[in-house]
C-alpha cells in the first residue's frame, strides 16, 4: 500500500468502535476491518521511524584514499608512520638549570667548586700543552726541543779538549754567562774529584749550603785547579785533567797516591 493511500485510509477512517457500529455493518464485518486498519497503521509508523532513522544516520568514512599517483592505498597507515616519525624527531625540550648566582653557596659549597674550576683549568692547560702546532708537533715537545737546543748551543763538545801550557787539559761542558774567572774573584764551586788512572772519587762537594768558596789567585787552592777555572763563568760547567806535578806532587794527602793525575769535574755557581 503507498505512503499516500494509507494516509487517506488513516485519515477517513472511524475514530472508534461507536462509529463502526453506526454504520450498519456486521460485528463480523467490523472486527476484520478494525485487525486491517491497526495492521496498515503499524506499517505505516515503522517505514517512517525506518526513513527518518536512515537520514539522520552519519556517513561512513571511506577506509582508503587516493595517493598521489591515483592508486587506493593504505593512506591511514603512511600517515601514522609519518607522525609518529615525527614526533620522534621532535627535539625534547631540556629545563633550564637555575644559575649557580642565584644559590647562596656554602663554605663546603664554594670550595668543592673551586677545586672543580682547578681541575677543569688543568686539563685545559695539559690539553694546550700537548695539542699539536702548525708543525705537526705539540707544545709541550716543542719546548723541550727549544729548551735542548738552547742548552745544546751552550754546550761544548766533550772531544774539543783544549791542551795548556804544563800539561793541563780543559773540556767543556756548559759554558756559563758573566764576568769570567780571574785573579782576585771570589769563586763559590761545586766539585767531583776522581784519580785519573782508577776513576775512584777522593773529594767532592754538592753542598748547596756550603759549596766551596775560595779567593782565585791566592794559593787556597792546587795550582792545577786555580789555572783550570781561569775564563769561566757562572754556571759553566768543566772537566780539568791536572797532570801530578800542578797537583799534590809526590806530598798527596790520605786516600790519593803520590804522583797521581787527577780529574775535576767542576761547575761554577757564582763569580763576586
Amino acid at each position: 500500500m503507498g505512503n499516500a493511500k494509507m494516509a487517506d485510509v488513516a485519515n477517513n477512517v472511524p475514530t472508534s468502535m461507536g462509529e463502526l457500529s453506526d454504520c450498519n455493518l456486521p460485528q463480523n464485518t467490523i472486527k476484520q476491518y478494525g485487525e486491517r486498519l491497526v495492521k496498515n497503521i503499524s506499517a505505516y509508523i515503522s517505514q517512517q521511524s525506518l526513513e527518518k532513522h536512515i537520514e539522520n544516520r552519519p556517513k561512513k568514512k571511506q577506509k582508503t584514499e587516493v595517493d598521489s599517483n591515483g592508486d587506493h592505498g593504505n593512506a591511514t597507515k603512511k600517515r601514522k608512520m609519518e607522525d609518529e616519525t615525527t614526533s620522534k624527531a621532535k627535539p625534547t625540550t631540556i629545563p633550564e638549570s637555575t644559575p649557580a648566582s642565584d644559590k647562596k653557596l656554602s663554605k663546603k659549597q664554594r670550595k668543592k667548586l673551586a677545586q672543580e674550576k682547578a681541575a677543569q683549568l688543568e686539563e685545559t692547560l695539559s690539553a694546550a700543552r700537548n695539542y699539536p702546532n702548525e708543525n705537526g708537533t705539540n707544545n709541550e715537545a716543542s719546548a723541550k726541543k727549544k729548551a735542548k737546543n738552547e742548552t745544546s748551543s751552550k754546550t761544548a763538545s766533550m772531544t774539543r779538549e783544549r791542551r795548556l801550557p804544563g800539561g793541563l787539559v780543559i773540556s767543556d761542558v756548559l759554558l756559563g754567562e758573566g764576568a769570567p774567572v780571574k785573579p782576585g774573584k771570589r769563586i763559590s764551586l761545586h766539585y767531583t774529584g776522581s784519580l785519573r788512572s782508577t776513576g775512584k772519587v777522593f773529594d767532592k762537594n754538592h753542598s748547596k749550603q756550603h759549596p766551596l768558596v775560595f779567593r782565585q789567585g791566592t794559593g787556597e787552592v792546587i795550582r792545577g785547579l786555580e789555572r783550570g777555572l781561569e775564563g769561566m763563568k757562572a754556571g759553566g760547567e768543566r772537566v780539568i785533567t791536572i797532570p801530578s806535578k800542578l797537583g799534590y806532587g809526590s806530598n798527596s794527602p790520605n786516600g790519593i797516591p803520590p804522583d797521581s793525575d787527577l780529574i775535576f769535574e767542576v761547575k761554577v755557581l757564582k763569580v763576586g
